[in-house]
């Protein structure tokens, strides 16, 4: 594994007050270099900290977004218009200090996308570690670290997390605390962090602020700034760069993006929620843009994420262009996971949704899965299974990484919804980071394929255990440990391994088994 470079949390977490500007590259921005048209911040506007993602090999986003206060109305913005943002990445944060850059400039951060920021830059290195920082006027901000990803021939392991269901609002009152990305936040040793939705929870209890319902544009920006300026989530994002693709929290409670009979309040609240979800993400691309023909907004958020030889990872946005009957991946989406699944040569296919694909017998909310939508289901299944019955003439091994059921499960997919139909890939349903739920899913789990699940208690309990999943794919093997902990009441909780699985290349689906 390649070395990465280690910051205390203190260090991740500070916001410098007045840094000394350096030359010596050419390329450092002073942090007085705007000084007429920056504001005179009393606080750092920097709040909810920095962050990278969507890393390709030759390029990687960076980003920030000012809020001096984070969860007020006005973000603590009051009269601002935009602000210039100077931007700055070197190898090591070393280097960030002494002005031997790599890249640096300056970009905008305009009201109307909630003064954040995306910078995509490019002409970087494959499969190396950076570091990156932004300035406005005397404030510098915490400095963050990423990496770009290795050129699709390179022989190199990926190791990364996947995160799912942060709920930080207990049930009556109180908090949830991110004990899962506080572990992470503190980890050298994974390329990426991989979120599979519900990253905030748009429903009202007295530890949310607000403490209602989130519906307007400042309201969803109020919910974003409450969640990203916790410790647990400033550390992770400035630790790892992320690929993030949304569930139904990020808008509305089982929200079908692709409804023709939405409501006009619908389709506002809908594209309130995809303007926020843009503004505080690090994503390429964007921002939304409004579609007459739908009356609501919409960004293409399904890609590819290909680690070298060993591992194409294909995300896919399973709510913006679902409706209630008919898809729930849209047309287009569907078509382009159908000729990834096709086209894959890595050694791992994986995909990456934030609703199971598998087949729970009997489980009553299918309509919320891929269950509910046989169509799409059958021809992904479809796909899944040509793939395998070709397997002498062209590698392939198909893996699933899900969320959303709030429980820990190792299973298998089959192709048809009924006990005798084939196994076409095995899915590993990651834990909650918080989230506590009601459904007890051991009993509709398919008696015949292997599962791990961590229901410690009644269900809904909060002494169930919650965290993360860990997952390696090399040249030989798929590993996926589950790290979990039982303390999502304490922020002091900690998360350990608490079970591992390995599926092994070339092994018939259904041979997971655990270590």
């Amino acid at each position: 594994m390649t070395s990465r470079y280690l910051l205390s949390r203190r260090t991740i977490l500070r916001t410098a007050g007045v840094a000394t500007a350096t030359i010596a590259s050419g390329l450092a921005v002073a942090p007085r270099a705007f000084a007429g048209a920056v504001p005179d911040f009393a606080t750092t506007p920097f709040t909810v900290g920095v962050a990278s993602g969507d890393a390709i090999p030759g390029a990687v986003v960076i980003w920030t977004r000012l809020a001096p206060a984070p969860t007020a109305v006005s973000q603590g913005m009051d009269g601002v218009g935009s602000v210039p943002v100077g931007w700055q990445v070197a190898r090591t944060p070393a280097a960030l200090e002494s002005g031997d850059l790599v890249a640096a400039g300056t970009t905008t951060a305009d009201p109307e996308h909630g003064w954040s920021v995306h910078v995509d830059v490019t002409d970087l290195r494959p499969d190396t570690a950076y570091a990156y920082r932004f300035v406005v006027g005397d404030w510098v901000s915490p400095v963050g670290l990423t990496r770009t990803t290795p050129v699709p021939s390179a022989d190199r392991a990926a190791r990364f997390a996947v995160i799912s269901c942060q709920n930080m609002a207990r049930p009556g009152s109180g908090l949830f605390y991110f004990n899962g990305a506080a572990d992470l936040g503190r980890r050298d040793d994974l390329d990426f962090v991989v979120f599979l939705g519900d990253y905030i929870y748009e429903f009202g209890r007295p530890g949310h602020i607000p403490n209602r319902a989130v519906v307007s544009l400042d309201d969803y920006r109020r919910r974003y700034g409450q969640y990203k300026s916790r410790d647990a989530m400033l550390a992770l994002h400035a630790r790892h760069p992320v690929y993030v693709v949304p569930d139904d929290h990020e808008f509305f409670d089982n929200v079908a993006g692709g409804d023709p009979d939405m409501t006009e309040a619908a389709r506002e609240r809908f594209s309130n929620a995809l303007q926020a979800y843009w503004e505080n993400m690090p994503l390429r691309g964007g921002p939304p843009v409004y579609d007459a023909a739908s009356g609501r907004k919409h960004l293409r958020l399904h890609r590819q994420v290909r680690w070298g030889r060993h591992l194409d990872l294909l995300l896919v946005d399973d709510r913006q262009w679902r409706t209630p009957t008919g898809t729930i991946l849209g047309k287009e989406q569907m078509s382009w996971l159908l000729g990834k699944v096709a086209s894959s040569h890595a050694t791992w296919t994986a995909i990456g949704s934030g609703v199971p694909v598998s087949w729970f017998p009997g489980f009553p909310g299918t309509m919320d899965k891929w269950t509910g939508y046989e169509a799409d289901r059958s021809a992904l299944t479809d796909a899944l299974g040509a793939r395998l019955a070709a397997r002498k003439r062209r590698a392939f091994n198909p893996v699933v990484v899900s969320g959303d059921t709030h429980r820990a499960i190792v299973t298998s997919v089959r192709q048809r919804q009924n006990e005798n139909s084939a196994l076409v890939a095995t899915e590993f349903v990651g834990p909650p980071m918080t989230s506590n739920s009601g459904t007890d899913f051991e009993a509709y789990l398919d008696p015949g394929a292997f599962r791990a699940q961590y229901a410690y208690g009644d269900p809904g309990s909060l002494s169930s255990y919650r965290g993360y999943l860990d997952c390696t794919a090399d040249s030989t093997s798929w590993t996926a440990a589950f790290v979990l902990g039982n303390a999502v009441e304490r922020p002091g909780g900690t998360v350990s391994v608490m079970d591992r699985w390995r599926v092994d290349a070339g092994a018939a689906i259904g041979s997971v088994y655990r270590l």
